[in-house]
């Protein structure tokens, strides 16, 4: 009497009541039967839901991106490879179950990273990185387990130092450096402040990001800020999200590109101050091509799901240089803030908030430059202490510092100022065109001093610093 699935029921019921749905055997209706449903297998998160429309227009937009990179060269062979390996797997990558996408994730890594560098210089890179990893996993505590990849690290050194590994195997140094040398640092953070131990399967999705193996010089990613990101959106809108950011930086590199080409002139050629003007400019903006590299690397990962936040922020327009450090680099500074600021700040707690702030923020540029110093060295085989670099860090350092004091002073008489507002001490032209007027201001005079600062970076020494500066505001 209508008891039976999927039989109408005689009983007056209310209309939506009188069918029900008949049941359907999984296995019967197969893997095909619950995508073309639902557009997702049994217990996948809404977010991985699969649409035929929106992954066709990712697709033709990354083909139309891929044209772009080799019709313009965007940053050699190695890139583009990476780029056609990408769009193979994504895909297979989009249609797999939602348990086997950071599986096929890190296989494609691991082909690109063989594709790219050979089977020689990728076993050796592989093998070196999983001993390391490994001993993370050791069953001792955690500073035993940090002693010793201090020591491993340190024998590494004085091989780098002597080049053990030179012609063909050239490349293991770089490859290996920019995979382990920053996150290795997060990675341990992670198992020291973490209640269990971390997933072998996330820990290889973390080291093994395929960019990474065209970018030496790659953005530091947070390990846990990976894993939270990890489909944490619609896929559609974290896909369309990574093309935007590969077009912005594929303009980036293309502008840094005919920049380095036909404007900035030699150091020594500068003579009379516009030509060192012009050369103040268009040497700060070498730097769009490390922003460049940053967003396409980003812009790939949210292909296969990762929503990572932005690597800069519009850093040419910072107002200050407090504003200017949380612009530029945002995941370098989010590094040096979590494993150097708060921990020097927590350690000072007693202290007051100026005096904490001030060696705090000291603390974070010298550990930068040391850093910066200890890149070069495992990415060039030199190390990149010099006077100019130290300079920089230093006066870059201190104009934070007095911007962090100035900030925190601000905050506390920002009450008494909105409470002037609003008794009527600012009039209405004052509040539209001053503010926008100071603003301007200080946007030019953060300009001109990170360029100026840059300029000091980028040369061989003081001395050629001195004469560059001597020659461009001479007017003979």
């Amino acid at each position: 009497m209508g008891s039976e699935v999927g039989k109408p029921i005689t009983a007056k019921l209310a209309p939506h009541r009188r069918y029900v749905r008949v049941a359907t055997d999984p296995e019967a209706r197969g893997i095909l039967g619950s995508i073309l449903e639902r557009g997702l297998y049994d217990g996948e998160p809404p977010t991985c839901r699969r649409r035929l429309l929106p992954f066709a227009r990712t697709m033709l937009h990354l083909v139309l991106l891929l044209a772009v990179f080799k019709r313009f060269q965007v940053e050699g062979r190695a890139f583009q490879e990476l780029v056609q390996l990408a769009a193979l797997a994504l895909p297979l990558h989009y249609l797999a179950p939602f348990r086997w996408k950071k599986p096929l994730f890190v296989a494609t890594s691991i082909a690109g990273l063989l594709w790219v560098f050979g089977p020689e210089v990728g076993g050796i890179v592989l093998g070196a990185g999983t001993a390391l990893v490994g001993i993370c996993y050791l069953p001792i505590p955690w500073g035993a387990r940090v002693s010793i990849l201090g020591a491993t690290a340190a024998v590494l050194a004085v091989l780098r130092g002597h080049a053990l590994l030179t012609g063909s195997l050239s490349p293991v140094w770089p490859v290996l450096a920019s995979m382990m040398m920053f996150r290795m640092m997060i990675y341990l953070y992670e198992l020291k402040h973490s209640s269990k131990q971390e997933p072998v399967l996330d820990t290889a999705n973390y080291f093994l990001l395929l960019p990474n193996f065209c970018f030496m010089h790659f953005p530091v990613v947070d390990y846990r800020t990976l894993q939270r990101a990890h489909f944490s959106a619609d896929v559609h809108a974290i896909q369309w999200r990574g093309l935007q950011m590969m077009l912005r930086g594929t303009i980036h590199l293309l502008c840094y590109r005919v920049i380095d080409q036909e404007f900035l002139l030699p150091a020594s050629e500068v003579h009379g101050p516009w030509a060192l003007a012009g050369f103040l400019v268009w040497n700060y903006l070498l730097y769009l091509q490390v922003s460049g590299q940053f967003h396409v690397a980003c812009g790939l990962l949210h292909l296969f799901g990762y929503q990572l936040p932005e690597t800069h922020h519009h850093y040419l327009l910072a107002t200050g240089f407090t504003d200017y450090w949380r612009r530029i680099n945002i995941y370098w500074k989010d590094f040096m803030v979590r494993l150097v600021f708060n921990p020097v700040v927590f350690r000072l707690k007693r202290w007051s908030q100026p005096a904490a702030l001030a060696v705090a923020t000291m603390a974070v540029f010298v550990t930068t430059w040391v850093l910066h110093a200890y890149q070069k060295y495992w990415l060039c085989g030199t190390w990149g202490f010099s006077v100019p670099d130290a300079l920089f860090w230093g006066i870059l350092g201190v104009f934070v510092m007095v911007n962090v004091q100035c900030d925190a002073r601000r905050s506390q008489s920002g009450s008494r100022a909105r409470r002037a507002g609003a008794a009527g001490m600012v009039t209405k032209g004052q509040m539209e065109l001053g503010p926008l007027a100071i603003r301007a201001l200080k946007t030019v005079a953060t300009f001109v001093t990170i360029a100026v600062l840059w300029s000091l970076w980028s040369s061989p020494s003081l001395a050629a610093w001195l004469d560059l500066l001597r020659r461009g505001l001479s007017w003979a």
